[in-house]
């Protein structure tokens, strides 16, 4: 079974290297928050109410940020970069279950 301190462990190294993230326990669920530091407010706020939702949410944001650290924004994503972020994501995967 799935719990929200398990999908912590798992992805606290990215959250603690990527460092834009923040996910707060609010009344409805775990709410995860993504800072833009440029124009210093938030630009995102996703709410998870399961620990599903939350592995969910912080998996697509790895994804993002692993594709973003493959190109750093100056080219395309490349075949190669693709299967070695889909590796990366499967590692997570296998971590959750």
């Amino acid at each position: 079974m799935l719990t929200f301190e398990k999908v912590f462990s798992v992805f606290s190294p990215f959250l603690t290297e990527n460092g834009i993230y923040e996910i707060v326990s609010t009344s409805h669920g775990h709410t995860v928050l993504e800072w833009d530091s440029r124009a210093q407010e938030w630009i995102s706020v996703k709410l998870c109410a399961t620990p599903e939702k939350l592995a969910e949410t912080l998996l697509d944001d790895l994804t993002g940020y692993l594709e973003y650290k493959a190109t750093l924004g100056r080219r395309d994503l490349t075949y190669d970069d693709m299967a070695q972020i889909n590796a990366q994501r499967q590692e997570y995967i296998a971590k959750l279950r």
